[in-house]
């Protein structure tokens, strides 16, 4: 490996900073010291060992999956956020129906008069 190759993977790089993001600070520190030495086997072995139990490689990609990782690490967050991201779309898709509209405004001009001042507007 080259020495600016090397200077990537060490702390402050930026497949370091890469694979700390999706992988944690500890497998990325070991992919430095992995790169450090210069070996690339050594490296090569370093970069096949990330996809260990409790990174993030492993985590669910399902919804039911994800649901249940929400429950088992913010019992309470998880159904909240759930119900408000279904209740939010739920709603302003219903609000933006143009027959809701119409329906709405039509209760609207009724509830509040809207024959009784155009008989006394135009039918004197």
């Amino acid at each position: 490996m080259n020495p600016s190759t090397i200077a990537r993977y060490q702390p402050g790089g930026d497949l370091y900073n890469t694979i700390a993001a999706k992988y944690g600070t500890a497998q990325a520190n070991t992919i430095a010291a992995a790169a450090a030495t210069g070996d690339q086997y050594q490296f090569n072995a370093a970069l096949s060992g990330l996809n260990v139990p409790g990174s993030t490689a492993d985590l669910p990609t399902g919804t039911l999956g994800i649901f249940g990782n929400q429950l088992a690490t913010d019992p309470f967050g998880a159904p909240l956020d759930s119900l408000n991201g279904v209740l939010s779309n739920t709603f302003l898709s219903f609000l933006k129906n143009p027959a809701v509209l119409v329906t709405v405004a039509i209760v609207l001009f009724i509830a509040l008069g809207g024959f009784g001042w155009i008989s006394r507007r135009y039918f004197k």
